[in-house]
């Protein structure tokens, strides 16, 4: 045995510095690193371009996006798809086509081919999983309304991209109108046995198995991991389909598994490390003198693309009777272009269906909107906020019919009279548990929600609620707010929370206001707002775990309260 040559070790040090930094400045900056490693790769090419051994990178990212692959699927949950029902599937459905199909007239436009066109519309009509669904978890809201609608659409979009995969993959393939059009009919065909395997198999046959296995022994367990991967890529490569598609559509079964979560671990390691090869292969294969010459369209491109999905999202929820903040603040979730694409385009760049300058286009362009998502999401009420007074101010017409058909409280509830009641802003989980609680004590309430469903059930179960916005002072106004001695804010947004606290103390100085955070940072900013009381989930379930714990020591009632009460004052709670 030899030693390892001293040029490729610098090679690999070299290599993997550049993603390195890339990473570190976009996590310190807020941004996603699959967007650092990309940067990284761009500069790697014009530094070190000539001298990398690509053929060799370009088989290890391959492997890497395997991986990748494998893991979104599974981490994909049918339970999430079916917990919001048509609002997901059908929603999800209209967003991609209709999305597909403005930004397919775009690509024309813009001089594109029809193939080349047609890889645009449905690539770019996909948003970032790993993007989003990180921001969301890190906000805490994914078990709000708005959090886990657009979880559940990003998830239906994973699974809708296994049929796009499979038709893509017939592209380029033939110079004949009609063998192209056969091979795009077989391959949905195909599309479809394999929906049918993925829910079937997935739901009924593969827990089993797994469950069965893992009963046995944990090696045994990953040994079968890895049997039943390449089991599954032979299978499909059977098929005629690709190895990706094979991986994703394993990554599925696998995550309707109680092991799903061991899965992960084991495979999760190896994943990150050779995704971030995927990443700087991008990034080599991107020349940064064709960004350059063609900023112009790109940026325009990109902001086109930017405003047909946030119009195309809020478009298809305001239809389905959800608030005009709900819905836009949805399509600020889902503008931007998902990690999906970089797959789609890769795929197309090697069977030669688009050309090197549009796959460096492409690519720019997803970029671009990666790079935009944090800081949109996080000013999402802002941006909402302006355009409702633009509209007010200079589109009374358009206001005017927001208002009457989206956002007004329906004519014949009837909440008065009320009298030292409280007011729950945000009818959802917490906010229903403490509305169940207030009837069973005989204190009046009233609710207000901005969830057009919610509220048309809740009322059914004889709940005084209303439609509306609660951060609208004139809701709670109509609220009785001046009337009230509590409020609770159950939203989870803390712009939200802030416009609440403001416009409630507006209306009545002396109201009691309790409100939840999830950062640490936002207690001391609700505390100088003036709300009263404070709770922080994580804290106060942390709270609830010492207690037993201590109890379960054998202390006593008294000093349990006083070690409670010093982790309060610590933490800023008293």
């Amino acid at each position: 045995m030899t030693d390892i040559p001293f040029n490729l070790l610098l090679d690999a040090l070299v290599f993997l510095l550049f993603p390195l930094f890339g990473g570190y400045l976009a996590a310190r900056y807020k941004i996603s690193p699959l967007i650092g490693y990309i940067v990284g790769g761009i500069f790697l090419q014009v530094v070190f371009g000539g001298r990398l051994p690509k053929d060799f990178i370009n088989n290890f990212s391959i492997l890497g996006l395997v991986l990748l692959i494998f893991t979104i699927g599974l981490e994909t949950n049918f339970q999430t798809i079916k917990r919001f029902g048509k609002f997901v599937f059908l929603g999800g459905l209209l967003q991609i086509f209709v999305s597909a199909i403005f930004i397919f007239a775009l690509s024309l436009f813009f001089n594109f081919s029809l193939l080349e066109s047609l890889f645009f519309g449905f690539a770019f009509a996909l948003s970032s999983t790993a993007v989003v669904s990180k921001i969301i978890q890190e906000k805490g809201e994914e078990n709000s309304l708005i959090g886990g609608l657009a979880i559940g659409i990003l998830i239906f979009q994973d699974i809708a991209f296994i049929p796009l995969l499979i038709i893509f993959s017939s592209f380029g393939k033939s110079d004949s109108a009609f063998l192209l059009i056969q091979n795009v009919a077989k391959n949905s065909l195909k599309a479809v046995l394999v929906l049918v395997i993925v829910y079937y198999v997935g739901q009924k046959l593969i827990p089993l198995i797994f469950n069965r296995i893992a009963k046995v022994s944990r090696e045994v367990l990953n040994l079968f991991i890895v049997v039943f991967i390449i089991a599954s890529l032979s299978f499909f490569s059977f098929l005629g389909l690709s190895s990706l598609l094979a991986a994703f559509v394993a990554g599925i079964l696998l995550g309707q598994t109680l092991e799903h979560y061991h899965i992960f671990s084991q495979i999760r390691p190896m994943r990150d490390l050779l995704a971030i090869v995927f990443f700087v292969f991008l990034g080599l294969s991107i020349e940064p003198a064709f960004i350059v010459g063609h900023i112009i369209p790109i940026v325009l491109f990109a902001l086109l693309v930017i405003l047909i999905k946030i119009v195309v999202v809020a478009g298809i929820y305001l239809t389905f009777k959800f608030h005009s903040r709900t819905a836009f603040s949805l399509s600020f979730f889902l503008f931007q272009i998902g990690e999906d694409a970089f797959i789609l385009f890769f795929q197309g760049r090697n069977i030669e269906a688009i050309s090197q300058d549009t796959y460096h286009f492409a690519i720019s362009v997803v970029l671009l909107t990666l790079l935009i998502t944090p800081l949109m999401i996080a000013k999402k009420d802002i941006f909402y906020k302006a355009i409702r007074k633009f509209t007010k101010n200079y589109l009374p017409f358009l206001e005017k019919y927001i208002v009457f058909n989206f956002d007004r409280e329906p004519a014949n509830i009837d909440i008065l009279p009320l009298k030292n009641h409280v007011i729950i802003c945000g009818y959802g989980r917490i906010g229903s548990y403490i509305g169940r609680a207030l009837t069973l004590a005989n204190i009046p309430f009233i609710a207000i929600d901005y969830n057009f469903h919610t509220v048309e059930r809740t009322k059914k179960e004889g709940v005084n609620i209303i439609y509306g916005d609660p951060t609208d002072i004139d809701v709670l106004d109509y609220g009785q707010c001046e009337r009230a001695n509590a409020l609770i804010s159950a939203v989870p947004e803390s712009f939200s929370q802030e416009m609440i606290i403001f416009n409630a103390k507006r209306l009545n100085p002396k109201l009691i206001i309790f409100t939840r955070v999830h950062q640490e940072r936002e207690l001391r900013r609700m505390k100088d707002l003036g709300v009263e009381v404070v709770v922080q989930p994580e804290f106060e379930a942390s709270l609830s775990i010492v207690r037993r714990i201590l109890y379960r020591r054998g202390f006593d009632r008294e000093e349990i309260a006083r070690k409670i009460k010093r982790l309060k004052i610590e933490h800023g709670m008293i």
